[in-house]
């Protein structure tokens, strides 16, 4: 019942998308001075069609060649053969994208994602990242599509980006995002800021890493088995509000979300098979947030919070802390970054959350080279028990299209620590990318 409705309104704009022209050229006739007769002849041979606007779009895109190296045997998931001890792990994957401006008050983005995983059947994936019209119309803009909204300010987590579904079989890390189908305005005011609104459906699930993925959890989670909340299922219709506004050195973001949860709660249960797997519960829920920074010379102060009803007790969380940059450190092309952050996350409840009380250190190194060299150097510490999760990345282009890119992870538990589940899985990942 819900799925019609969505599709309504993403086609609606379809109706309007020349409006914006014809706002723009509709002024006042009696102000507009008389005009001799033009040529129509020579008007039809300057008008310029869709086909010349869709033969100057701009295509980009990148291709991947990925290897992952384990120098620990795996943990074995609960139930699962002893089959995902292997050393190394290679994937391919391309992202296409495609650009143009459809009128003058009207842009199309298109972009693509794929990888195909030497070893995990759930890591060999794609998504539409961006399929997404925007329209303007002087201080409003309509959007409608498949498109991805980045919300948050902190280093370590970002807690108020709800909008998208984390890609989390591309990398272990929530900032990767899948695309979201979605309606959206916003208007832009001088002194008041700006204004969004998001209407969303067909929410896409939490997807983990396959049994033969590493990192895995002790217990497959299996997405066959989700329940959602909603009587409409994935068809739910989620809304967001934001009003977001920068003053004097000040940036903030005041936002809300009602909808299906993107990080469900999972329960231990047995499949069909009688094998003990977690089992996905995706509920209502209402989130709150609240995003700020401040900039005043060298100093980033950040901060974010959230406060989240519908998955238990209501509860909240904040990520803040600050960065600190020495720019051309000696008379040198370097600038160094120190970073510091805290975590804390008051749920109890069933979701998968390593964070709770945290501290993030982290060192970012950035060369004004020709190769744009940067590195960067964190660790999760947690305040209870002295857990340790450290990181590390490099990253430099070659010539106009390359690209290589290292990373390195490693965990130092604590017994009684979720990371204990990881403790086999460091990993160190080397991506050679070609731009074009």
């Amino acid at each position: 019942m819900r799925a019609p409705i969505v599709l309504c309104l993403l086609a609606a704009p379809l109706f309007i998308a020349g409006t914006g022209q014809a706002h723009a050229q509709n002024e006042d006739p009696s102000e507009e001075e008389p005009s001799e007769p033009e040529d129509d002849s020579a008007e039809e041979e300057d008008k310029e069609t869709f086909g010349d606007r869709f033969r100057r779009g701009d295509l980009f895109g990148w291709f991947d060649a990925q290897g992952r190296f384990f120098p620990q045997e795996a943990g074995n998931p609960l139930g699962i053969p002893q089959s995902n001890n292997y050393w190394f792990n290679g994937s391919l994957a391309w992202e296409p994208g495609f650009f143009m401006n459809v009128t003058d008050y009207m842009n199309f983005e298109l972009i693509l994602f794929g990888r195909v995983d030497q070893h995990d059947r759930n890591r060999t994936h794609g998504d539409i990242r961006e399929a997404f019209f925007e329209l303007f119309f002087n201080e409003w803009t309509l959007g409608f599509g498949i498109h991805k909204v980045f919300w948050g300010v902190t280093e370590s987590r970002h807690l108020v980006d709800i909008i998208n579904q984390a890609d989390l079989v591309e990398d272990f890390d929530p900032q990767i995002k899948l695309g979201q189908a979605m309606v959206t305005t916003s208007y832009t005011h001088d002194k008041a800021g700006i204004f969004s609104l998001y209407v969303m459906s067909w929410a896409r699930p939490l997807v983990f890493p396959g049994p033969l993925g590493r990192p895995t959890l002790p217990i497959p989670v299996d997405n066959d088995m989700r329940v959602y909340d909603s009587p409409w299922k994935a068809g739910q219709i989620d809304v967001a509000f934001r009003w977001s506004h920068a003053w004097e050195g000040f940036d903030w973001g005041l936002s809300y979300f009602f909808g299906t949860a993107r990080e469900p709660q999972l329960f231990p249960t047995m499949n069909s098979a009688g094998l003990p797997v977690l089992q996905p519960f995706y509920e209502l829920i209402h989130q709150g947030g609240l995003d700020a920074q401040y900039t005043v010379e060298g100093w980033l102060l950040k901060a974010e919070a959230i406060v989240l009803t519908g998955q238990g007790p209501t509860f909240g969380a904040v990520t803040g802390g600050f960065e600190y940059t020495f720019y051309q450190v000696g008379g040198s092309i370097v600038d160094l970054g120190l970073i510091l952050e805290y975590n804390y996350d008051g749920r109890d409840n069933n979701t998968f959350i390593i964070f709770e009380n945290d501290f993030f250190t982290g060192v970012r190194l950035s060369l004004s080279d020709v190769g744009s060299t940067e590195f960067l150097v964190g660790s999760f510490i947690d305040a209870k028990d002295g857990s340790v999760l450290i990181s590390a990345e490099a990253s430099r282009r070659f010539g106009e299209n390359w690209k290589i890119l290292l990373e390195g992870v490693g965990y130092i538990p604590q017994r009684g620590n979720v990371l204990q589940f990881f403790r086999n899985d460091a990993m160190i990942t080397v991506d050679v990318e070609f731009h074009y």
